[in-house]
Parts: C-alpha cells; sequence; structure tokens
C-alpha cells in the first residue's frame, strides 16, 4: 500500500462506491456509516472561495495539548490595486486589512502576486513576497500589523496594476 492513498491518511475519505446488501437492517447500517463519511469528508475540505470577506477556509488546525481538538482558518484577500507607491528609493505600501486583530489571533499564511497585464496579454506576473536573486533591493518583502498589509520595495513596479495579498489566520489558537 501507498502511504499516500487517501485510505492511509487521517482525513476523511469517502470511497466512490459501495455495495448495499439486500437485508434492510444491515443497509441502513451501511448506509449509515456512509452518510456519516461524506458529512465528515464535505466538512473537512478545503474551501477554494477568495473573498474580500472573511472567509472559514475548510482548513481544521490543531490545537497544543489536545490532539483530538481543532479549530477552523480563516481567510480573506487584500486587493492592493497596483503596485504603485514608488518614490525613488525604498518604498512601503500599506493597505487596510479589515481584519479585526487581538491577542487570540494568529497568521498562518500571508502570499499573493502581481500582475503587469500588459496591452494584448500578460507581460508579467510575480509573487508576493519576490526575491530579486540579483538585485535584493528589488524584492518585495510583504508583512502585517494590527490594520494594514504592507509591502516594501525598491524598483518601479507601478506596470504591475494589479496586486492581491492573501491572509489566512486562525482566531483561539489554544
Amino acid at each position: 500500500m501507498n502511504n499516500f492513498e487517501p485510505s492511509s491518511t487521517l482525513n476523511a475519505y469517502v470511497p466512490s462506491s459501495i455495495i448495499i446488501p439486500d437485508d434492510w437492517s444491515l443497509a441502513r447500517n451501511i448506509m449509515t456509516d456512509y452518510i456519516l463519511a461524506e458529512a465528515d469528508a464535505i466538512n473537512v475540505r478545503e474551501i477554494a472561495q477568495y473573498d474580500t470577506r472573511n472567509l472559514i477556509t475548510g482548513q481544521q488546525w490543531f490545537v497544543s495539548g489536545d490532539a483530538n481538538k481543532f479549530r477552523y482558518g480563516f481567510r480573506r484577500v487584500v486587493d492592493i490595486g497596483g503596485l504603485n507607491d514608488y518614490s525613488g528609493g525604498t518604498t512601503t505600501q500599506t493597505v487596510a486589512h479589515n481584519i479585526t486583530t487581538n491577542e487570540n489571533m494568529v497568521f498562518t499564511h500571508i502570499y499573493g502576486c502581481a500582475t503587469d497585464p500588459g496591452a494584448s496579454t500578460v507581460t508579467a506576473a510575480m509573487p508576493i513576497p519576490y526575491v530579486d536573486a540579483d538585485a535584493v533591493a528589488n524584492s518585495i518583502e510583504v508583512w502585517v500589523d494590527a490594520t494594514n498589509v504592507n509591502l516594501r520595495y525598491g524598483a518601479d513596479y507601478s506596470a504591475f496594476t494589479t496586486a492581491y495579498v492573501v491572509l489566512e489566520w486562525l482566531q483561539n489558537p489554544g
């Protein structure tokens, strides 16, 4: 058996086919187990919805010290607009993330992308954060504070007129 097959993981897995016996009492038990497995699998799936509102992702994160307890992750997309605040030198661009932060919150993932749309096709797209191996000063740093997503860069990226940063976090980290 391959260690990466669904049946050997800790995640909920629902087989794509089942055999239902003719005896209703046996069938009822099999159907009940199958429906419960479906509900578990649906409830722990990763929801691929990206929005500018706070959404529950479907991710389940551990609670330190309690292997039987999990908490859900949240996601929000922050529309940065473009990378247009370059003023020659190192620039810090800030955009409000509109997330209520507190001492019970932990960010788990901060990532994004900027796109230079070009005239008729995409000229370029780059990840955020971005590292320029040839000129480190041209890299794009990203960090979050209590109110803003902050980007710092040392090159003129004003052609990148679309940029999004995705924030994922936990409440009540336990």
